[in-house]
């Protein structure tokens, strides 16, 4: 039984927690402008978006089929399938992405360092969702919000030190080993037996996964491509823009997924009345249009004075990037209510069709 309160005040933590790493993010990232290149920032943006890529082709999303089983369907063989299938992955995942940097080229210690420490926290957001099952959103808040502002402390430590450019790839390592040891202090880790899926097995979660995967592969796909193709026509510098642009156009979606994509997503699969999961969905869109479009004008009309202001001149480039991404900024939240709504209603093809739209958009 969902209990309103209960979610309302575990909602809240999820939101403060992200409100609170959004302005450290984003008060650590002004100090890292003025003491990193942009294409300092391009290269690690593109080590990230190849690696983020290959990690999400080769997901099953093993954390929203967690999420969104009803309570009778989840037996101990299916703990076990999700829990196997997650280190399956992950380990298969890593294994590709490492053989693909050395084929493609020699690649240095701190990129074979991010590679790993995103299989940890690949494995580590899949594993957890047992345990979010059962919104326990507050201690989640609070082990994520250590974590992140933890390890921004930590990159402007070590960029004060004399530290350079890998400030960027130690901070990601270190928010992943922390993320780990905060969920298993909360007990947020489930550690099984590991029993190897039968083929029965992989066919159930195939079907699981199909609708679901296709999604969040052409979703997460359209994001890591557009920088690698920013990349390939204008190089690691025009990428440290692109990325800039990029990461604050995301701020209102960063701040308010916890309820987009978490509380929603929980919400809507263990609510069983459909029209009262259409009314929560309804009334969520409705809240969040007005708020959305006023930040998308004010992007609008300030971009091009503020972005230089804060960032200095060197970045200035960002502020018309900004500009362009101002329907981003309006619709991308929208779009992912819509996304948990059609997952836990078990609506894929309506959200395939939108991507569809999106990546001809991007054409």
């Amino acid at each position: 039984m969902i209990k309103g309160r209960e979610l309302a005040v575990g909602s809240s933590f999820l939101v403060a927690g992200q409100i609170l790493q959004s302005v450290v993010g984003f008060g650590a990232n002004l100090v890292l402008v003025h003491y990193l290149a942009p294409e300092e920032f391009g290269r690690f943006a593109i080590v990230m978006a190849s690696a983020a890529l290959i990690y999400s082709i080769l997901s099953l999303r093993i954390e929203t089929m967690v999420i969104r089983i009803r309570d009778d369907e989840m037996s101990e063989s299916a703990l076990d399938r999700y829990w196997a299938a997650s280190v399956i992955e992950t380990v298969f995942a890593a294994l590709v992405i490492c053989i693909w940097m050395f084929v493609s080229g020699s690649p240095e210690n701190w990129q074979i360092g991010l590679i790993l420490a995103l299989g940890l926290r690949h494995w580590t957001h899949q594993n957890k969702a047992l345990f979010e099952r059962r919104m326990p959103y507050r201690k989640l808040a609070i082990a994520e919000t250590i974590a992140a502002i933890t390890s921004h402390f930590v990159a402007l430590a070590l960029v004060f030190s004399g530290v350079g450019w890998v400030v960027l790839f130690i901070r990601e390592i270190f928010l992943s080993i922390a993320g780990f040891i905060g969920f298993w202090v909360i007990g947020g880790i489930s550690i099984r037996s590991f029993k190897f899926p039968s083929l029965e097995d992989w066919k159930i979660l195939f079907g699981e996964a199909r609708g679901i995967w296709l999604d969040s592969a052409l979703e997460n796909g359209l994001a890591r491509v557009t920088i690698l193709l920013v990349g390939y026509l204008g190089g690691d510098r025009a990428v440290g823009f692109f990325f800039q642009a990029l990461r604050l156009a995301n701020l209102p979606q960063q701040v308010l997924a916890p309820i987009v994509s978490r509380v929603a997503v929980n919400w809507f699969g263990r609510t069983e009345d459909r029209g009262e999961r259409r009314l929560g969905r309804d009334k969520l869109l409705l809240a969040l249009t007005i708020p959305l479009l006023v930040g998308a004008g004010l992007t609008i009309a300030f971009a091009d004075p503020v972005i230089p202001w804060l960032y200095g001149d060197t970045w200035a480039r960002s502020a018309d990037l900004m500009v362009g991404l101002s329907g981003f900024i309006m619709f991308v939240t929208l779009f992912e209510v819509l996304k948990s709504y059609c997952w836990s209603a078990r609506q894929v093809r309506w959200l395939l069709i939108g991507r569809v739209f999106q990546y001809v958009g991007c054409a």
